[in-house]
């Protein structure tokens, strides 16, 4: 009978706490947020701002001389277009193709030599210099990068 009794009572008291919070949730609307009022930019989170797309290099090899690299260290960048020698497959690479000829110093008015150092397999043997381009470094638009009439983002000071 006990046990009957304080199933009942608390039927009754949760039944009477959600018609409350209901009557409750019906006198107070939460007002909803205007989507220009969401996040830290002030507009609609539903505008997707387009940026300008940069002019493209259409130079052809050989047309530019070698571009000033923007730090130390940083890897040359693509003088010329690039759009015709792309993708880059497993089996395909024509930036290979045309700088890694086999000299010992670069002549003048040939392309840029692939460096020592690209034929080197870091994983496996970085002692040992290989006789192709090590697969990591098999795509070469990874680290090399085309140049485009982009503004720069962030101001350099090398060789200031």
């Amino acid at each position: 009978m006990r046990k009957r009794w304080i199933l009942t009572a608390t039927v009754i008291l949760a039944l009477a706490a959600g018609a409350g919070g209901l009557a409750r949730g019906e006198q107070e609307q939460p007002t909803p947020i205007a989507d220009a009022d969401l996040g830290l930019s002030k507009g609609s989170v539903f505008e997707v701002p387009s940026p300008p797309v940069p002019a493209v290099n259409e130079a052809d090899p050989g047309d530019l001389p070698p571009v000033a690299r923007a730090f130390p260290d940083a890897p040359p960048r693509v003088p010329h277009a690039v759009a015709d020698f792309l993708p880059i497959t497993r089996r395909e690479n024509w930036c290979v193709d045309c700088h890694a000829l086999d000299w010992t110093a670069p002549q003048e008015d040939e392309p840029t030599p692939i460096p020592e150092s690209h034929y080197r397999d870091l994983r496996a043997a970085p002692e040992t210099v290989g006789d192709e381009v090590a697969g990591a470094r098999w795509v070469c638009v990874s680290c090399h990068l085309p140049v485009t009439a982009a503004p720069p983002l962030v101001a350099s000071s090398f060789g200031d």
